[in-house]
């Protein structure tokens, strides 16, 4: 099992390099960027342009190429001594201009620096013009293709070092976005974990039920019950639930934000503000597991295998829950992967309409900053978490069905 678990890790290196690419190629074609606006007023063009100086999105988008103006072994600007800040420049002095004057190079008045700008270099040398010879400067290009000087190399490095950058929002700005999923992960994980947990046990004896009792009302009902809970969406469901519970009947506290960040699981205060996006959450699992559940033990059911052990005598309760439900359940645990993964890194939707402050909650507000290193940072979280849930599926196969083997 290491093994194998090793190759999956191992084959799953260049799907997450492919992912993280398209996630920041796309972050980036959003209309618009971080340092647009400034409230309701637009930035102004200085202050913008130093910004993206300040986090880098002024470098390259992929490669670092000549020209480009950044060199593999300096900064933005490169500082040269004072004893280069009187020599001219060799090609003007071959072109006739004033050898008393410096030409080429940006001076930088406080500090008697040149300040290079980066996809050249520059030698002294010695050059003959009218019998007289002067030292000056010899400007030669220099071709260079630095990739960590770019921006998604960059990241790319930074995110192999389990750094994801610092958030470009006007709300967290500055803030290292390990520090924000570390501080909304915990909410959206706990939300997920109870919705899952409330989906597992109304879904799959649901499922059961109404395929034991096929065409009779209890399948009927199960199955009428799956399909129009399916058919709501959460963005519905959950206001509903608010004005029914809440508002009018009164029977349940108002959302608040604040029982989330340190929850006391067992007290009212949290079990009364839980209750209504748990079960908004978990109602839409336990539908879509009662329809999986009852079609894939209704198909067991009809096996040789079970006809044998009811042949042999055994109680119809050890038939059902030891034999056929056991086999029924590999397609379910195929959607594990994937929906632990979900309910994880949170619903974008949940936990906007009930202010919970989990991931999604901060995802949505980061699409609305272009906070490019938050949302390519969630992106790439929620591929690691659904790469492990796949695997851990893989790894139930194999206790669900004696006959898969890992080779």
């Amino acid at each position: 099992m290491i093994k194998y678990v090793i190759r999956r890790i191992i084959a799953a290196i260049p799907v997450l390099f492919g992912i993280t690419l398209v996630s920041f190629a796309l972050v980036r074609a959003i209309p618009g960027g971080p340092f647009d606006f400034s409230g309701t007023k637009t930035m102004p063009a200085a202050v913008r342009e130093n910004l993206e100086r300040r986090y880098g999105l002024n470098q390259p988008f992929l490669l670092n190429l000549p020209n480009d103006g950044f060199a593999p072994d300096a900064g933005d600007d490169l500082p040269i001594s004072r004893s280069y800040a009187a020599l001219p420049d060799c090609d003007a002095l071959r072109s006739g201009g004033d050898p008393a004057r410096p030409s080429g190079p940006v001076v930088d008045t406080e500090s008697g620096w040149y300040l290079l700008r980066m996809s050249i270099e520059r030698n002294e040398t010695q050059l003959t013009v009218n019998g007289r010879t002067l030292r000056c400067l010899q400007v030669t290009p220099v071709l260079y293709s630095d990739l960590f000087r770019s921006q998604f190399f960059s990241y790319l490095f930074n995110a192999l070092r389990l750094d994801l950058g610092i958030s470009l929002g006007k709300a967290t700005r500055g803030t290292p976005v390990n520090a924000l999923i570390a501080d909304r992960l915990p909410v959206s994980a706990l939300l997920g974990l109870m919705s899952v947990v409330v989906g597992f046990l109304f879904g799959i004896p649901l499922g059961v039920l109404a395929a034991l009792y096929r065409n009779s009302i209890a399948d009927y009902s199960v199955t009428t019950f799956a399909g129009l809970l399916a058919a709501i969406p959460t963005l519905a469901l959950g206001p509903f639930l608010i004005t029914v519970f809440v508002v009018q009947l009164k029977w349940l506290p108002n959302p608040d934000p604040r029982v989330w960040k340190n929850p006391q699981i067992f007290s009212w205060d949290f079990i009364g503000v839980a209750l209504l996006p748990v079960m908004t959450f978990g109602i839409g699992i336990a539908a879509g597991l009662a329809r999986l559940t009852r079609a894939s033990l209704l198909q067991v059911l009809r096996d040789d295998y079970i006809r044998t052990a009811r042949a042999k005598g055994l109680r119809e309760r050890l038939v059902i829950y030891i034999h056929a439900l056991k086999n029924a359940l590999i397609p379910v645990a195929t959607i594990i992967g994937p929906l632990l993964a979900g309910v994880v890194t949170g619903s974008l939707i949940i936990e906007r309409i009930f202010a919970i402050p989990g991931l999604g909650e901060v995802f949505v507000s980061g699409i609305a900053a272009r906070d490019y290193n938050l949302l390519v940072g969630v992106t790439l979280l929620y591929s690691v978490f659904l790469i492990a849930g796949n695997i851990l599926v893989d790894v139930m196969y194999t206790w669900l069905d004696p006959r898969i083997r890992f080779d």
